[in-house]
């Protein structure tokens, strides 16, 4: 009995037709750079990008080569091969290789061949996961939560089309070129800067409310389950078209030509949606270029271009995440006009138009809209007076080094690599490589275990684990502060405060009090999005129940805590410090003071902000924030940059 793995027929995905475009030019220029797709679990990103391998056109590769080298290309070819004589060739199709997450680095890049080692005593390099990717597709799933040591490889091969090892006594180089597929939840975390901008596409897609539609992707999805070999039968022959239509657009690639007009369009557009560097215009060329040749054409049109504009720059716009998007939408559609790239009448000016009249293989089933991916603000840009921006990136714990990610000094924490065991150090023995060590000194080495292990071969792990900030927004919505037209300042506050700490990977929450309690607005998480919805309906007026939202983001904190014992307990409280209600009938002074004695005693990192505008400060809001042994800083005393700074002193020495 055989298994054959049955991957779903690229075809056969309903709808999704931007996502499906952005892979299908990739796959006819691979110097487009890949794709980010970003999305919602359950959208078909996975399966797209498997289904994809599965339409490549076939590559020729020298016969026997660990890299794919390509026989027509000396100028890429590694050392073994050009060391060659005769390169013989055959035809495969390129490989999809997936990057886990939990890789270690020596898997992605390469490291000592053991086996050879030991027999021989011999140092040769045993190719990695970069290896295997050369000329074909390296996916990451889950792309945003990758450790960032793979990213940095990552990005180093990228660049150069090169990969270069230099570990454990080895020293190699070889081509490391593929078409890098990304795909991330956004609600789980930020993708770094670098790598954002190394993905030449990126696509937001989300699911479909229409049931009908709905309906479609379950039949399709049930047929293919209930037989997969079947399935793919009925689908082959689209499939097959797809196969030919890639081919014949990369033979015709070489013949397309931009004239200087379109250069100028796509320098225009660039220019005015004001991306940073050259590589979107790049990119945009050679994206309009492939999607021309897949419509059948080889004159690039502006229509070609404003069809691709969204996909290059979505991700690359500079914009804080709380812009509209109706905002960002627009900057792209006036910058397409004011560059002379605008809807022309009957124009195919987006890929989900270019396959209106497809067959069943492409209709379009899955609901899918492509974004320049923003979210809204609360207020306007005039309505807020003022801004706070506050880092708390690199805070530093007793137990545990670098807030966002720690080298661990116990036993917890991911194994990435290896060093020499160190006197005095705590052992956590890192067999692989005291094994690796060891190997090249066998043949010297007697003895009558199967390795003979001498101390300086002895590695220690070297494990790391990410730390978090659970950030607790305590926002005073009462009357008081909506009286001193201060609540509109505190709101922006808040906001550059998400936004810093979303981009960090951390969990912010939110609870604002007023009236006679406190409201949970937001729960810890790490969806920004979620966070400046919920912040932007935050209700005001009535009176200053201040204990009752001290006691209730104390409560969400230590919640936090007991879920995860590395996260770090931030509590920024936004108030005047006039409590006047308290809990089960108390003074709300007295109340007040006990809850910031609870946060105290909790060892919970705490930032009073006071918004009172009174020469000296509020003296309530200062008595809370020395009992509950956090910092006191007066809004109004000082402008957005100079309170961050003050802010982000006290956070780095805490």
């Amino acid at each position: 009995m055989s298994l054959e793995r049955h991957t779903f027929p690229f075809s056969a995905i309903v709808g999704q037709d931007v996502l499906k475009t952005a892979l299908l030019i990739n796959a006819v220029d691979p110097r487009v750079g890949g794709v980010l797709i970003r999305g919602q679990k359950g959208t078909a990103k996975s399966t797209a990008v498997r289904a994809l391998a599965e339409i490549l056109p076939e590559i020729s590769v020298v016969e026997g080569c660990a890299y794919g080298c390509d026989p027509n290309e000396p100028r890429t070819l590694c050392a073994a091969c050009a060391a060659r004589d005769a390169l013989p060739a055959v035809r495969r199709r390129p490989r999809l290789v997936d990057l886990p997450v939990s890789a270690t680095e020596d898997r992605l890049v390469g490291t000592l061949d053991l086996e050879h080692a030991l027999k021989s005593g011999e140092r040769r390099y045993e190719p990695g996961l970069l290896a295997e990717a050369n000329r074909g597709i390296l996916y990451v799933d889950e792309v945003n939560l990758l450790e960032d040591h793979l990213v940095d490889a990552l990005l180093d091969s990228a660049a150069s089309g090169v990969n270069v090892v230099e570990r454990e006594g080895v020293r190699h180089t070889h081509p490391a070129r593929f078409l890098l597929v990304g795909t991330m939840n956004p609600e789980e975390g930020e993708l770094r800067p670098q790598l954002l901008d190394r993905f030449g596409l990126c696509v937001d897609i989300e699911g479909i409310d229409d049931p009908a539609e709905r309906v479609e992707v379950m039949r399709r999805r049930r047929s293919f389950e209930d037989d997969p070999s079947g399935f793919a039968r009925r689908w082959s022959a689209d499939g097959k078209a797809l196969v030919r239509r890639i081919e014949k657009a990369q033979h015709l690639l070489g013949d397309v030509e931009l004239d200087d007009d379109l250069l100028f369009l796509i320098a225009s557009v660039c220019s005015s949606i004001g991306v940073d560097g050259h590589r979107a215009d790049l990119v945009m060329a050679r994206a309009a270029a492939a999607y021309a040749l897949l419509e059948g054409r080889r004159e690039v049109t502006p229509a070609h271009i404003r069809a691709v504009a969204p996909m290059v720059l979505a991700h690359r716009m500079r914009r804080t995440p709380f812009d509209e998007e109706s905002y960002s939408q627009d900057r792209l559609e006036s910058a397409l006009a004011a560059s002379g790239a605008g809807a022309e009448e009957g124009a195919s000016d987006s890929p989900a138009a270019s396959h209106a009249g497809d067959g069943d293989g492409e209709a379009a089933v899955l609901g899918m809209r492509l974004s320049v991916d923003q979210a809204g603000s609360s207020a306007s840009r005039e309505d807020v007076p003022t801004r706070l921006s506050l880092e708390i990136d690199r805070v530093r714990r007793s137990y545990g080094g670098k807030r966002q990610e720690t080298t661990s000094n116990d036993l917890s924490g991911r194994y990435v690599r290896a060093e020499p065991l160190r006197p005095g150090a705590q052992r956590d023995i890192a067999f692989d490589a005291t094994i690796r060590a060891a190997a090249p000194f066998q043949a010297l080495r007697e003895s009558e275990m199967a390795i003979a292990l001498e101390p300086s071969d002895l590695r220690n792990k070297v494990r790391r684990r990410r730390v978090g900030a659970s950030i607790v927004f305590c926002v005073d919505a009462s009357g008081s502060m909506g009286a001193s037209n201060r609540m509109e300042a505190a709101k922006s506050a808040v906001l550059d405060l998400l936004v810093d700490a979303y981009q960090r990977r951390d969990r912010v929450g939110l609870v604002a009090f007023r009236g006679d309690a406190a409201e949970v607005v937001l729960a810890p998480t790490a969806s920004v999005e979620l966070a400046q919805l919920k912040l932007r309906s935050l209700p005001t007026g009535g009176a200053t129940p201040l204990a009752h939202g001290l006691v209730s983001a104390l409560q969400l904190l230590e919640t936090e805590s007991r879920r995860n014992d590395d996260v770090i307990p931030w509590l920024v409280l936004v108030t005047d410090g006039r409590g006047n209600v308290g809990i089960n009938g108390g003074l709300g002074s007295e109340d007040a003071i006990t809850a910031a004695a609870r946060i105290r005693d909790a060892r919970i990192n705490t930032i009073v902000i006071d918004t009172t505008g009174v020469p000296g400060g509020g003296s309530a809001a200062r008595d809370i924030a020395r009992t509950a042994g956090g910092e006191y800083v007066r809004l109004a005393a000082l402008d957005a940059s100079a309170l961050t700074e003050t802010v982000r002193e006290r956070v780095w020495s805490a």
